[in-house]
């Protein structure tokens, strides 16, 4: 499934059906992925879903099995046997999870070293160099021992020898993971205000769904070497069209309960548990169809739950589950919350930190059935 934005450019990287075997294992199966022209396009999913390789293959550090990929228009690998460019050849800057920074080497070394390999005259390499260093922040460090350097220090230098050869992509390949986690959100802003500055291309691969989100322009959602959905992240995050991209992206409230009624234009009730329990609605998944008496799951985003005390003032949205407390926790900015619900099924909500909450205090959840999602069981 696929939700693309209109642009008038052609791909500077295209993978058409492509494929990669490691003996009998699948690691990519038949992967189709554009990217555009000065957008940042990230890979998602958890450890083992393909997106690592894939990378590996765009690079061409791997080959691919089948398929092809396809360069600024021009095939860089076809597999079995056909056209293969070398990576030094394919104009990619890439930047290692380890980043790979020689420790003998100073920063200016580390970063000259791509203009070194290209036979780039002295002159010229200290001019990229200078500025390269002063675009990511590094102005006046260039003689620093790379030893000495922070791990923000260091990833800036590795995007720095990513960028000093003036390639039209550069590959991430989990840039933050060795970060901790107040300098990973400072470098993702600066590695955001930087790619706009600059207007590069981006392929980004991470597991971390915030990175993804706050990021990408689009992102690919992987699943056992399978794209899953391809899309803006406001798209995947409210319009998940499979179960792996609902789970792995956010949260999710699940309750399960029967089909009532499948004549609703925009939504359709659904009884939650056993005969005589509480109907709520919610909206078809696209391309899903559920018929009265069918089993089925129904999913919801836990911040557009609503929750009070039952004796607050309804928000109206026209359907109310009450549960109990069973354990909170405060996170800062808000509790999060497990509830227990009459038929016994726990869940897990968002509760302001504007109020007071405790254990075993009884609470109302609401939320639109706009917002909510029902989902063949088999799904």
């Amino acid at each position: 499934m696929t939700e693309q934005p209109a642009n008038e450019h052609p791909p500077v990287l295209e993978l058409r059906g492509v494929g990669k075997r490691f003996g009998t294992v699948e690691a990519v199966k038949k992967a189709s992925i554009e990217v555009h022209q000065g957008e940042v396009l990230t890979l998602l999913g958890p450890s083992g879903c393909g997106k690592t390789t894939t990378l590996r293959m765009v690079i061409g550090l791997e080959r691919v099995s089948s398929g092809e990929i396809l360069y600024e228009g021009k095939v860089v690998d076809g597999g079995n046997g056909r056209s293969f460019v070398p990576p030094n050849k394919r104009n990619m800057g890439m930047v290692f999870q380890s980043y790979a920074i020689w420790p003998h080497m100073t920063v200016s070394e580390n970063v000259a070293y791509p203009l070194n390999v290209r036979r780039v005259g002295r002159t010229e390499t200290r001019e990229r160099v200078a500025r390269v260093l002063d675009q990511v922040g590094l102005t006046g460090m260039g003689d620093r021992q790379s030893t000495m350097l922070s791990g923000g220090q260091q990833q800036r230098v590795a995007v720095a020898r990513s960028l000093v050869f003036e390639p039209n992509l550069l590959l991430l390949d989990e840039p933050f993971s060795n970060l901790d986690a107040k300098l990973r959100e400072q470098m993702r802003v600066e590695l955001k205000e930087l790619q706009r500055r600059l207007g590069i291309t981006v392929l980004f691969v991470t597991h971390d769904q915030i990175e993804a989100l706050s990021l990408s322009d689009r992102i690919v959602v992987m699943d056992h070497g399978n794209v899953e959905q391809v899309g803006t992240p406001t798209h995947l995050y409210r319009n998940p069209q499979t179960p792996a991209v609902r789970d792995f992206l956010g949260r999710t409230v699940m309750f399960t309960g029967t089909v009532v009624d499948s004549n609703g234009v925009e939504t359709i009730p659904v009884q939650l548990e056993e005969e005589g329990g509480p109907v709520i609605r919610a909206r078809v998944t696209s391309g899903s169809v559920l018929r009265p008496g069918e089993r089925c799951n129904v999913a919801v985003r836990p911040e557009v739950v609503d929750v009070s005390r039952p004796d607050g003032r309804p928000t109206g949205s026209g359907q109310e589950l009450v549960g109990t407390i069973g354990a909170i926790l405060f996170v800062g900015e808000r509790y999060e919350a497990r509830v227990r619900l009459p038929w016994g099924q726990d869940v897990q909500v968002y509760l302001p930190a504007s109020q007071e909450w405790e254990e075993g205090q009884d609470v109302s959840l609401e939320f639109d059935g706009l917002q909510a999602q029902a989902w063949p069981v088999a799904a």
